[in-house]
């Protein structure tokens, strides 16, 4: 039988950079992250993202190459910076609200089941317990205590349909955002592309874009002002800058 331990120790050293949340986190917590969307290639066939197929997007691009895409709604927080809900005790300070992501941590609902075991070996100087004194929580390539691993995962599978048109959509619509998409999955490792989160929002006529700029365009202004300065925030504070300016035309 083969079982892996782990115990989180409250360190929060992996409440640093970003975190992806399902599309319904992001528009509720507009006031509280910085929000865009990432999308990132993934070869068909990788091991472990067969989930993939159903919670991803199927695209084809240039020169006629299929490739996957992992598509997510993130609070784009530089590496080296900690997550804004963070208290000075390294505690979350939205505990009983956080994101299903940090409740499922360690485990991955992006990844298939049978793979997780990786996850559970923690970062360098991270200070997770994996000692013969925390619980066994994978056991045979199956997670133990799996509620919200598998809440995160229907939530992932429940809004894959309006990921799938979003990406059908903006590929269709942009060919300098196509461009990026095929140059990241070019790359050795593939790169990442952020797009704007209101590049989502833009197909769904059921939300009011006003609200959502009143709640996020605050937010974004405090990253750039945070984030203002520094070199290897440049790619952030780029697009807080951006971002912002995006959502001026709809306050």
């Amino acid at each position: 039988m083969s079982e892996r331990r782990f115990a989180c120790t409250a360190c929060g050293l992996c409440c640093n950079g970003l975190v992806p949340l399902t599309v319904r986190e992001a528009v509720d917590m507009a006031d509280r992250f910085p929000l865009a969307m990432m999308i990132t290639p993934v070869k068909p066939g990788t091991r472990g993202q067969s989930v993939l197929e159903k919670i991803g997007a199927s695209v084809i691009l240039p020169p006629k190459k299929r490739m996957q895409l992992l598509v997510s709604p993130v609070s784009f927080v530089p590496p080296s910076m900690p997550c804004p809900q963070l208290t000075p005790d390294n505690l979350c300070g939205i505990h009983a609200t956080k994101p299903i992501r940090c409740r499922t941590m360690p485990f991955y609902a992006y990844k298939d089941e049978e793979f997780q075991a990786d996850l559970l070996q923690p970062r360098g100087g991270w200070l997770c317990d994996i000692s013969d004194a925390a619980p066994v929580v994978y056991r045979n390539q199956h997670i133990v205590d799996r509620e919200d691993f598998d809440i995160e995962r229907s939530e992932l599978m429940d809004q894959g349909q309006a990921i799938r048109r979003y990406v059908d959509l903006l590929l269709k619509h942009s060919p300098v955002m196509t461009a990026r998409v095929a140059k990241a999955a070019g790359t050795t490792p593939m790169g990442r592309v952020v797009a704007s989160f209101v590049s989502y929002l833009r197909y769904d006529r059921n939300l009011d874009l006003s609200a959502f700029a009143r709640a996020q365009q605050p937010v974004l202004q405090d990253w750039l002002e945070r984030t203002g300065g520094s070199a290897k925030a440049a790619e952030f504070s780029n697009y807080y800058r951006e971002a912002s300016a995006e959502l001026q035309r709809y306050l």
